[in-house]
């Protein structure tokens, strides 16, 4: 395989962090404090424990066809006409997901940093730029996304600053929300860490074998879920649970507390880098989406697909005017991840073993 269509195992490990991280951790901790209470850190381990099982039954097979995607999977197993249907499928699964993220991203802009700009004018913004960084080859976009996901470092430094304000007797009784909340409770981040889905599509053109490469999943997958228990310990303890059942995006309102040397505000510095950041999770759904259309019309390059992914994202997260259906489109990416993620790649290795489909090993 050309080394410019391959990209290596710490460079895996970097995107899955960096697309693991995203819109949610504004959020994530007020969502998990409305059914886990104190006990949020302990959904948070949950959650990244159901993690772990979702990306080993991905693996399971992916490993079984080494040098294929999920694109060339589906049609080995279900045949040509299924194959392609199911290819529709994930292509808008993965499309819907970019658009989740991109008007997620949208509203924290519209509500925090650009209340007059118009819609269209930001979404140009991602429009243009996106086009431009998702047409390169693999291993052009993976060191731009590799760059933008050290961003992540500053990210959380701004978070610890919270450290100052903390008061650990907000986190009593740590079971007050009841066991059933809390497990409820990890369904939340099972969500926010929607992203690794990333590695069905580039498995095959991962550099190593194929136990290594879950190593670099499942390790980026870890460390997502210590960040984000950081992120949801330092919110929960910085505010008294009756501040944080008012607080939708209770990291803003943390920096915004924070006076950071000459700047009044540390969110002044934390959402630029976080808009940067969110920029890369959302060209690494475009480029999936982008290469299963140029698999499915049997084109050499994914770069001709790119510019109808993205204006077909940008055309959807701009269409709604109303926030409930703006917040449709999140609800219906998440729900559908279950089955995408979790229920049909449980049925292709079921089928894989009963119809006895399975690549030589490498």
């Amino acid at each position: 395989m050309n080394k410019e269509t391959t990209i290596t195992r710490g460079q895996l490990f970097l995107l899955i962090m960096k697309f693991e991280i995203g819109v949610d951790i504004l959020s994530l901790p007020y969502r998990i404090h409305l059914l886990s209470k104190g006990g949020g850190w302990i959904s948070v381990f949950l959650g990244g424990f159901l993690i772990q099982l979702v990306i080993l039954l991905c693996w399971l097979l992916m490993r079984r066809f080494p040098s294929s995607s999920i694109y060339d999977i589906v049609t080995l197993i279900t045949g040509k006409w299924i194959g392609k249907l199911l290819i529709i499928a994930y292509v808008g699964y993965f499309l819907l997901m970019g658009t989740s993220v991109l008007v997620n991203g949208y509203g924290v802009i519209n509500r925090w940093m650009l209340q007059d700009t118009p819609r269209w004018a930001i979404l140009a913004l991602f429009l243009f730029s996106s086009i431009y960084l998702v047409r390169q080859k693999l291993r052009i976009i993976a060191r731009v996304l590799v760059l933008i996901s050290f961003l992540v470092l500053p990210m959380m430094v701004l978070i610890s600053y919270g450290l100052k304000e903390i008061n650990l007797l907000y986190l009593l009784p740590l079971t007050e929300a009841g066991w059933p909340n809390i497990i409820s409770g990890s369904t939340e981040t099972l969500m926010a860490m929607f992203g690794f889905e990333f590695f069905l599509v580039v498995f095959p053109m991962v550099e190593g074998s194929s136990g290594g490469k879950l190593k670099s999943v499942s390790l980026a997958s870890a460390v997502v879920v210590v960040l984000y228990a950081f992120t949801v310990s330092i919110c929960s303890t910085a505010f008294s649970p009756q501040q944080l059942d008012l607080m939708p995006e209770p990291v803003i309102y943390l920096l915004r507390s924070i006076p950071l040397g000459t700047m009044d505000r540390a969110d002044f510095l934390f959402l630029p880098i976080w808009l940067i950041s969110i920029f890369g999770a959302i060209c690494g759904y475009y480029y999936t989406a982008s290469y299963g259309i140029s698999y499915l019309f049997k084109q050499k390059h994914h770069k001709k697909a790119v510019p109808y992914v993205v204006l077909a994202s940008c055309i959807i997260a701009y269409l709604p005017q109303q926030k409930e259906k703006l917040e449709l489109i999140s609800t219906i990416a998440n729900r559908s991840a279950y089955f995408f993620l979790m229920i049909l790649p449980l049925l292709l290795l079921v089928l894989s073993y009963i119809m006895k489909r399975k690549e030589k090993m490498i």
